[in-house]
């Protein structure tokens, strides 16, 4: 039976900072909680934001920080955030695009398809990674918008990877009797000046009757939609390296089961990690 949990907006920066801090304590917190083989593990979505500037130096210290869970034997599937693309997450650059995909993609979780010669992210999502009874697609929200030099942290998933996703979700061969798990980084119910997902309704209406876990962050609050649009579960992650009201960390496991879905919030001290 698969199992997964999300992370979302942990705003690496430099070495010293409190998230970079949190984020050891709950990588260790993770790694003691779910012992045993590969199989029993839960697949880690990261919903973007991993890092806080897209700079270099803090996609090192994220992959610090994350690759433990890899060579614990977890599946890590991280998705791009704005603040992942650039400054303050207000400015795309071809750099900090360059380096989710080096960084993320490649040295974290050795996603050949991304260490290719001439791979461009553009080309790697939607990222389909197949599971016990579950298909994980993972979308970048951002893309959509990287032509835009000033983008005040809105996303689009944008038109190339919708049809993708079309195809995905009516290919047989990919989702005939799995449960489906669409993953990304931009609220698509937050509709802010400047915050919003320019193609979320389009989205949404692609994923109706067809996705029954959609995942993502950006808002830095954890909400959960039950059998809202067509589909089974919507969640909205906090942001998880920040304490919760009780001065606890939280994140949310999820078995993913064909007649009984179980949602569960779990949270944590930090003495626990």
């Amino acid at each position: 039976m698969t199992r997964f949990i999300q992370l979302s907006d942990l705003h690496i920066r430099g070495k010293k900072k409190l998230e970079n801090i949190n984020c050891e304590k709950i990588v260790r917190f993770i790694i003691n909680r779910y012992p045993g083989p590969r199989r029993d593990k839960p697949v880690v979505l990261i919903t973007g934001d991993i890092v806080d500037d897209g700079k270099a130096k803090q996609y090192r210290s994220a992959v610090k920080l994350l690759k433990p869970l890899v060579e614990a034997g977890f599946t890590v599937l991280p998705a791009p955030g704005n603040h992942d693309y650039g400054p303050c997450g207000n400015i795309y650059t071809e750099d900090s695009q360059a380096d989710f995909q080096k960084y993320m993609l490649g040295e974290l979780i050795d996603y050949a398809p991304a260490k290719k010669p001439g791979a461009k992210m553009e080309k790697l999502f939607p990222m389909v990674t197949k599971a016990e009874n579950a298909v994980f697609i993972g979308l970048d929200s951002v893309v959509g918008k990287e032509d835009a030099a000033m983008h005040f942290a809105s996303g689009e998933v944008g038109k190339e990877q919708r049809e993708k996703l079309i195809a995905i979700l009516t290919d047989p061969g990919i989702v005939l009797g799995k449960r489906i798990v669409v993953y990304f980084h931009h609220h698509p119910f937050y509709h802010a000046l400047g915050l919003e997902m320019d193609d979320a309704k389009q989205v949404l209406r692609i994923l109706a009757n067809k996705a029954h876990f959609v995942c993502f962050g950006h808002k830095h609050k954890s909400k959960v939609w039950s059998a809202e649009n067509n589909i089974d579960w919507i969640m909205a992650s906090g942001k998880t390296t920040e304490h919760n009201a009780d001065h606890k960390f939280q994140f949310r496991e999820v078995q993913v089961d064909p007649h009984s879905n179980a949602v569960s919030m779990i949270t944590f001290s930090p003495e626990s990690g």
